[in-house]
């Protein structure tokens, strides 16, 4: 499945030539471009036509992107399949309309290259709106629960913080984040969970810490067992505001978050991000 995340990472930032080398040489694809291309076969042709794509159509969404990718998963009835579930925006560069879909995509993986995609898309209206989804049952679980959370970090030093609305950190500040949904990717789910809670759209970076947050009632009993996943995660749009689950946001200077009153592992986890950032920094100079 990382052949095809480096896939849409790759449309998303209109890198043909990085897109065509995650194909197989002698790759299919199927109702995946415009105009008369319904199969194309071929590593070069293909990256002709996604050359073309990008010369007629540039990415609606923030940052450019092309894609919002929801899902990306197996497929249980054939070995080296993977389906990738994703919304769209595009805007045409002569000045035509602005195109909405909703889409997924099939593909078949061989020798960790992409032989074999297709793809099925219908046109929405631009104002993607998801539904409402049904709460979770955290308290008193039968099992735990995986949660992702974001340091989303500024060019100037600053981290994004929220305050909780309700519990286990009712009333406190924290770093955003919420419940994987069933069926929902950890990156799918941190950027849906960054949009609902601070109204940024990120790009998921590389995992800053695992670890678990078990709490118990005056019996001893498990009330809350939570496995958290925390992203190092960067801005490519929006504008902070609080959303579902949070009465309040605000970007904190990384160097004066003692009037937060953070728990202790988000001061960790925060320092080991600025950490990372700065060896991924160092690493590219």
């Amino acid at each position: 499945m990382d052949v095809v995340r480096s896939l849409f990472r790759a449309l998303n930032s209109g890198d043909a030539a990085a897109a065509a080398v995650l194909y197989h040489s002698d790759c299919r694809t199927e109702h995946v471009f415009e105009g008369d291309l319904e199969f194309c076969e071929g590593r070069e042709r293909v990256a002709q036509a996604w050359v073309a794509e990008f010369s007629r159509r540039e990415g609606g969404l923030p940052g450019g992107h092309r894609f919002e990718v929801t899902r990306i998963a197996g497929i249980e009835t054939g070995w080296g399949w993977v389906r990738a579930e994703w919304l769209s925006v595009t805007i045409a560069r002569d000045g035509g309309a602005t195109r909405a879909a909703s889409g997924y995509s099939y593909f078949w993986i061989e020798e960790g290259l992409i032989r074999r995609h297709r793809s099925t898309s219908r046109e929405v209206p631009l104002e993607l709106v998801r539904q409402p989804r049904p709460d979770s049952e955290r308290r008193y679980p039968s099992r735990p629960l995986v949660g992702v959370g974001a340091v989303i970090l500024s060019t100037d030093g600053r981290v994004v913080l929220v305050k909780r609305r309700h519990e286990p950190l009712a009333g406190q500040w924290s770093l955003p984040g919420g419940m994987l949904e069933l069926g929902e990717s950890l990156e799918a789910g941190l950027a849906r969970e960054m949009l609902e809670e601070t109204a940024l759209h990120v790009d998921v970076g590389p995992v800053v810490e695992v670890f678990d947050r078990i709490l118990l009632d005056d019996e001893g009993r498990v009330r809350y067992h939570f496995v958290l996943v925390d992203y190092l995660c960067t801005v490519r749009g929006g504008e902070l505001a609080s959303g579902s689950d949070v009465s309040d946001v605000t970007w904190a200077d990384t160097q004066a978050l003692e009037g937060y009153r953070l728990a202790a592992k988000a001061r960790d986890v925060i320092a080991k991000a600025v950490d990372l950032r700065s060896l991924h920094l160092q690493s590219r100079q």
